[in-house]
């Protein structure tokens, strides 16, 4: 790309293209943009990973678990499933309740 120059009130006004001067701001940052920022996306990318993997393995997600190893037992790959079932039995019994509340007050 070559000089433009251009009259302004008299003057003579030469520009040069952005990418043909540059400066220590200018470097720092397409240091920044290039080596940087790609460095922390693929940090948060690979904390995501951990963390959906630890999740479907403890949750036993998608008929996955862990064998017990050591002390500690692994949930088991029904966990999910019972646990579930479990919650909607005590939402139906509090709703229960509380219809039965409502028709003492009647």
């Amino acid at each position: 790309m070559s000089v433009s120059t251009r009259p302004h009130n008299g003057a003579l006004i030469q520009r040069e293209a952005w990418y043909r001067n540059p400066t220590f701001v200018w470097i720092l940052k397409a240091v920044a943009i290039n080596f940087v920022l790609p460095f922390f996306n693929g940090v948060m990318l690979g904390f995501g990973e951990i963390l959906a993997n630890e999740v479907i393995f403890k949750y036993g997600w998608f008929g996955y678990s862990r064998p017990s190893v050591g002390i500690h037992a692994a949930i088991p790959a029904s966990g999910t499933k019972e646990y579930r079932k479990s919650i909607e039995t005590q939402i139906k019994h509090e709703q229960k309740k509380e219809k039965d509340e409502l028709l003492l007050l009647d």
